[in-house]
C-alpha cells in the first residue's frame, strides 16, 4: 500500500536519514508498549513492588548503572549510530521516564492533600 502524508521539513529530513527503517519506526510508535526489558524497567517494577509510600516515590532515583546506561545511549543518540535494539531500548526508557513522573506527580498530589487535612 502507497500512502501520502505532508510533515513538516525537519521531520521529513529525519526521515530520510531512517528511510529503511520507516515501516518499523511507524509500527513502533502505533504499538509503543511498555515493555520490561531495560534494567531501569526492572528496577522501577521492583521498586513499585514493594509497596512504596508517597515520599519514597519522590524519592526514587535509577541506579547508577542505569544511569551511565541512559548517558551511553544518549551520546550514541547524538551520534546517529544506535543501532536499532539501542533505539527500542531509549525509546522504552522515556516510556518508563513518563510513567514514573506521573506516579510522582500524583505522590506529590496525595501527600499535599494529606498535609492539607
Amino acid at each position: 500500500m502507497q500512502l501520502t502524508i505532508e510533515i513538516p521539513d525537519e521531520l521529513a529530513g529525519q526521515l530520510q536519514r531512517e528511510q529503511g527503517h520507516i515501516a518499523e519506526l511507524i509500527q513502533r510508535g502505533l504499538t509503543q508498549p511498555i515493555t520490561a526489558d531495560s534494567a531501569l524497567a526492572q528496577e522501577v517494577i521492583q521498586f513499585l513492588g514493594r509497596g512504596p509510600g508517597p515520599d519514597e516515590i519522590i524519592a526514587f532515583r535509577p541506579s547508577a548503572d542505569s544511569i551511565k546506561r541512559i548517558g551511553e545511549l544518549l551520546e550514541k543518540n547524538c551520534e546517529s549510530v544506535l543501532t536499532p535494539q539501542e533505539r527500542s531500548e531509549i525509546e522504552e526508557i522515556c516510556a518508563w521516564n513518563r510513567m514514573f513522573s506521573l506516579i510522582k506527580a500524583q505522590a506529590r498530589l496525595h501527600l499535599k492533600h494529606l498535609k492539607a487535612a
